[in-house]
């Protein structure tokens, strides 16, 4: 063979690359995939490769089909990228005519795929109609320009062509904003900041290229919308480094694995319990304390307070957080601990999938003094990891549970009138139950109540329903709450008995977990201040217009001087008019609660006892001076200043002595400065001793004795307002002591007295959890045993049953708990945990271990997505 002849045999050196355009990933329907199948086959489409030296007739090319850079950003383009793959600098897109684009077409696609969607997604968003146009562009170009080949089908039909727009198109975000919003997040700022940070920028034209920004043109937009916020977040989570592509579980489990190229040793420091859901039954756990929460731990919460609840719906996955708190120097809380772990396989609910035994084995080795919500799967746990705690029921949560109650019970159709009377009632009874110090006093509350609640059940046919629910509510608060185990961990009781044990006031001692409450709602709100640099621009942005004066330091002189001047408004007493307080005075006199009237270190001073609304309270101590200086122990004229009702009842009884001419006139300063006058310049003298002044004028008192009974006598009148006036009732529900000073000279006596529990106290908190558990168990028994029986009843009845897991469940549940029921008396008392060592080792143990595959790690949370609801529950 000849050299020519062997030459033209040969493949080519350099072989021209074949290209096929990938039309088969459009979005078309079947006749649309059939027209261009013939399209192709008769070599209809264009195509054409270009060299560097042709890219003049490259980029004539593109904007002609209007795919040139400058076209792409146009809103009302036609074109829409249906497909693009990246190899180095170099991409190849395929362009679709958005007349051409078949939503069902897609939809069909990702159906075949298993892809589950919403008929939402499946809506339409493309803004041109679909017209079966079968126009589409493939490019392949570099970043620099550079396009090396152009293909496709170019011709649009006629309904194309003669088609509007019947869609807005969406505008895109301009990058600056996106930049400006994830530094805010980076420095803690919540999504509200960046939308207020983002209207204050477009007033002020702030972002990049707003100098010659047109709304007429323009095809970006500045504002930052609702639907801009998962763009962010995924944005702001690849800056941080998580991976969004991947699912959740694979990234904790990789970033705390040695092993893994993704390992995060400073997550890792931190977390020092962590396991993962490999199998169905298992439960995702991690739990969470850095260093300066070990600190504060070992600063604020050894020997002292702790506060734990527990909360979910902080994130996507239904996942419960138990967050321990501890309360600083400035009664702030300081969080300590997170305990994150998943809901049980088989539960319904979140927030009931915990018990002791999951919480007593992520709580750590703290040990120290609680308030916590109440909960008995929370009590439990904490009183087997720490033997010698001292638990309080958070006083809220308390009255939830028996306003709750309170509400069902009255929840019927009847007289306001009787109703408003038993719900007033109980709530007097509660308050004073709460501020008892004395478990036979606080019986002795509940059996007046009831004898009152008799007597209206027997006398008053129209009140016989409310006197009704009223002793049931008694009732319940017998057998739930009145235990002295019980009474104990709820009462003014077990305030200062933890005051005696870490050594406090007992107003150290918080009463609530609304510490907790707010940092759950920081969390819930994605909000996670930078409290430094927030306190370093208010400095800098107030400098000058606080007389150059640091804005902090002057708030907090501020603070105190309006804290000074609170205490002086409460040293002395002063007589504005008030004709609210003067009308409460009568009322005192009335009911003829003024007792003890006597002269105290003169005939100039005298004093008294006033007995206040909340039974079993002790009496308010008053002193009225003739030189119009007056104080008196309660809550009103401590938090208030000024004459209250009591000390306006005592002068009402001054003032007829004073008119009867048995005593010299009193003064009574108007105002707050006359009385601060008075006590600089007027000093006490000496007078003889105390004696007995004259009985009460009886122009002063009632006429008519039978005043004394309110309540017939509004019952006879048809009278429905509430009995008592609503300042009495603001006043008199917080009073828990008798001396605002404290200069009792028996109160330490009284207090040692109070502080001999009568059974041993860490023993007494075993029995109330294991009474608390066998009321709710009595209250579940009550509520499914009829649903129970009527199931028992059906199964006699049926000759088969289908194959469900439901079944199975079912079963299940009731081998189990027939089983616990049987070996419930005989069962003896275990610790979940036999040693603190072992549980920490454990956790470090399965902190360590291999990663799992990624096919056996489950989701960390078995529960679907729901609504938090509404608290009901009596216990």
């Amino acid at each position: 063979m000849h050299w020519a002849e062997l030459a033209h045999s040969l493949p080519p050196l350099n072989p021209k690359r074949i290209r096929k355009v990938a039309y088969h990933k459009l979005c078309i329907s079947e006749e649309q995939q059939s027209q261009l199948d013939d399209i192709y086959k008769s070599k209809k489409h264009f195509e054409h490769e270009y060299s560097e030296h042709d890219q003049r007739d490259a980029r004539a090319k593109l904007a002609e089909l209007s795919l040139d850079q400058a076209a792409r950003k146009d809103l009302e383009n036609r074109w829409s990228i249906c497909t693009s793959t990246r190899s180095g600098a170099t991409q190849r897109i395929l362009f679709q005519c958005g007349c051409g684009y078949d939503s069902k077409a897609r939809q069909a696609r990702d159906e075949a795929k298993g892809v589950k969607q919403s008929l939402e997604d499946w809506k339409r968003r493309t803004p041109y109609p679909f017209k079966g146009c079968n126009a589409h562009v493939e490019v392949i170009e570099k970043d620099d320009g550079l396009v090396s080949w152009i293909a496709g089908f170019f011709e649009h039909n006629e309904a194309c062509q003669a088609a509007f727009l019947e869609r807005c198109p969406p505008v895109p975000l301009h990058e600056h904003v996106y930049e400006v919003a994830l530094q805010q997040l980076q420095s803690g700022a919540s999504i509200t900041a960046v939308q207020d940070t983002n209207r204050e920028m477009i007033a002020n034209r702030l972002y990049r290229d707003m100098g010659n920004y047109d709304p007429a043109s323009a095809n970006v937009r500045y504002l930052f919308l609702p639907s801009d916020h998962s763009t962010l977040y995924r944005k702001a989570a690849r800056n941080i480094g998580v991976d969004a592509r991947e699912l959740p579980q694979h990234n904790v489990d990789e970033w705390l694995n040695p092993n893994s190229p993704r390992y995060n040793a400073e997550i890792s420091k931190a977390v020092f319990h962590y396991c993962a859901r490999a199998e169905a039954g298992d439960r995702f756990e991690i739990c969470i304390s850095t260093s300066e929460m070990d600190e504060a731990a070992h600063q604020y919460a050894h020997h002292s307070q702790l506060v734990l609840d527990g909360t979910f719906g902080i994130c996507s996955s239904r996942l419960l957080l138990f967050i321990a708190l501890a309360v600083d120097g400035d009664r702030k809380g300081i969080p300590i601990a997170f305990l994150l772990f998943s809901a049980s396989a088989n539960a319904r609910a979140t927030h009931a999938s915990y018990n002791s035994s999951i919480l007593t084995k992520l709580l750590g080795a703290w040990k120290s003094h609680l308030v916590c919500r109440f909960d008995t799967k929370e009590h439990n746990a904490l009183t087997t990891v720490w033997p010698h705690i001292i638990l309080l029921i958070c006083k809220f949560h308390l009255r939830q549970c028996w306003t709750n109650n309170r509400k069902k019970l009255l929840r019927f159709n009847g007289s306001d009138y009787w109703k408003d009377l038993i719900r007033n009632t109980l709530y007097t009874l509660e308050v004073q139950l709460i501020s008892s110090v004395e478990h036979s006093s606080a019986l002795a509350l509940i059996e007046t109540s009831r004898a009152l609640f008799k007597n209206i059940v027997d006398s008053y046919a129209e009140g016989k329903r409310a006197g009704e629910a009223g002793l049931a509510h008694l009732q319940y608060l017998n057998d739930y709450w009145m235990s002295m185990p019980m009474w104990q961990s709820w009462s003014e009781w077990g305030r200062i008995t933890a005051a005696s044990a870490i050594q406090i006031p007992v107003e150290g001692i918080i009463p609530t977990t609304n510490h907790l409450e707010s940092f759950n709602a920081v969390l819930k709100r994605n909000r996670r201040r930078a409290m430094q640099e927030y306190s370093r621009w208010l400095n800098s942005r107030f400098f000058k217009e606080a007389g150059n004066q640091n804005i902090l330091e002057l708030r907090e002189t501020l603070a105190a001087s309006k804290e000074e001047q609170d205490r002086r408004l409460r040293s002395v007493c002063w007589w504005i008019p008030d004709a609210t307080r003067d009308r409460q005075a009568q009322d005192i006199l009335y009911q003829q609660k003024l007792t003890g009237i006597s002269f105290g270190e003169s005939s100039d001073v005298f004093v008294a006892n006033c007995t206040p609304s909340l039974l079993n309270a002790p009496p308010y101590k008053l002193k009225v001076c003739r030189n119009g200086v007056g104080s008196c122990t309660c809550l009103d004229f401590y938090n208030r200043g000024g004459a209250c009702k009591h000390l306006r009842a005592l002068r009402m009884v001054v003032d007829g002595w004073v008119s009867q001419g048995i005593y010299a006139p009193f003064e009574y300063p108007p105002t707050l400065a006359s009385a601060q006058h008075l006590i600089r310049h007027l000093g006490a003298e000496s007078q003889p001793e105390s004696s007995i002044p004259p009985s009460i004028p009886p122009s002063i008192l009632p006429s008519d004795t039978t005043l004394k009974n309110w309540a017939n006598l509004q019952a006879l009148a048809n009278d429905e307002t509430i009995l008592g006036g609503a300042g009495d009732r603001e006043v008199d529900r917080g009073t828990v002591s008798s001396s605002v000073d404290g200069s009792d000279s028996d109160h330490d006596k009284e207090t040692n007295e109070l502080l001999a529990p009568q059974m041993p106290f860490f023993a007494g908190q075993k029995i109330a959890i294991n009474d608390q558990i066998g009321y709710r168990i009595g209250q579940e028994v009550d509520a499914v045993l009829p649903k129970l029986i009527g199931l028992e009843s059906l199964l006699q009845d049926a000759l088969s049953l289908p194959d469900s897991t439901q079944l199975h469940q079912l079963r299940n549940t009731i081998e189990s708990i027939s089983s616990r029921l049987l070996h419930l008396d005989v069962a003896r008392d275990s610790s979940p945990i036999q040693d603190l060592e072992q549980t920490q080792a454990l956790g470090q143990q399965r902190l360590k271990r291999p990663r799992l595959q990624k096919l056996h790690l489950r989701a960390p949370s078995p529960e679907a997505k729901q609504r938090r609801k509404p608290s009901y529950g009596n216990l």
